[in-house]
């Protein structure tokens, strides 16, 4: 179980180049990747991309590269012949404005057609090579941040599953003593009424019959026990990607409370129903931040 929360850096020369990657991941519903990366590289942007949904499913990803040269190489081209046209036309504009200021090499350099970064296709391939290895030396250390931040987040997770059990226990003790509590309520009702009447023992017993069928949380309870060992399965298996399987039993679990409290009119079952919700609404919180 990984949390979708993570940080990897890497810094590595390999070949004639030194690359520098950082990771940094958060929790997202869908998976979301941010490249940045020197804008000359940016036709790798794409086999960046796919690199990273081979391991990342979910989550917000911003991933940070640096390529720089160890030895220097003759990749910048300069137009000359375009550099001399924009040089005598800034000068006949300076002349025709009676201009005391020429056109220097820092004025020209600042239009951008006169300058071009030059990458010939096997120095992209060469380039692609050495960064694949770096990026997935930094999606390695990432993965593990996430590791280990989802352990964290398990034993939170198995205090609240733990209490939730528990819950659902208490709840099924007490559901046995409904009948009883039904048929004291009623014999209470009868007496308030103070009526001279004989009432029959058969009807009154079938009267509180319909009222534990309408109120019976027999099959929310066995489903509270599925779901409870379903999500500790989830939390104890090799599954890197839980999040959104766990999230759904959290929902389920939030409704089968809902659903006792409301058949339930038992003061103890409606306690603990409250008590159940507020547990499930803190694995809610949890499970966002799961992978």
């Amino acid at each position: 179980m990984r949390s979708m929360t993570g940080y990897g850096r890497i810094e590595e020369n390999i070949g004639n180049y030194s690359y520098t990657v950082e990771i940094k991941s958060l929790n997202g519903k869908h998976l979301n990747i941010k490249v940045n990366l020197p804008w000359i590289y940016s036709s790798l942007e794409l086999k960046i991309n796919d690199l990273l949904k081979k391991y990342f499913k979910r989550g917000s990803l911003n991933i940070y590269i640096d390529i720089r040269l160890l030895q220097p190489k003759d990749i910048i081209k300069i137009d000359k012949a375009l550099a001399k046209s924009y040089f005598d036309a800034l000068n006949d504009l300076a002349s025709y404005l009676h201009l005391n200021d020429l056109p220097n090499l820092e004025l020209l350099i600042r239009f951008k057609e006169i300058m071009r970064y030059s990458i010939e296709e096997n120095d992209l391939e060469i380039i692609w090579s050495g960064l694949e290895k770096a990026v997935l030396k930094s999606i390695e250390k990432t993965l593990e941040v996430q590791k280990s931040e989802g352990e964290k987040i398990k034993k939170v997770l198995t205090t609240y599953i733990d209490k939730i059990e528990v819950i659902t226990s208490e709840i099924k003790k007490y559901s046995s003593k409904m009948k009883d509590y039904y048929k004291e309520k009623l014999n209470e009702s009868l007496k308030d009424l103070d009526l001279e009447i004989e009432y029959n023992k058969e009807r009154l017993e079938y009267e509180i019959a319909l009222i534990l069928e309408r109120g019976d949380i027999t099959e929310e309870i066995d489903r509270l026990n599925m779901h409870v060992k379903k999500f500790r399965e989830l939390i104890s298996s090799d599954l890197e990607v839980v999040g959104q399987n766990l999230d759904f039993l959290a929902q389920e679990m939030h409704r089968e409370f809902n659903t006792i409290a409301s058949k339930s009119k038992l003061k103890e079952i409606t306690a603990l129903s409250i008590d159940g919700r507020l547990h499930v609404n803190k694995i809610k919180e949890q499970v966002q931040n799961i992978h």
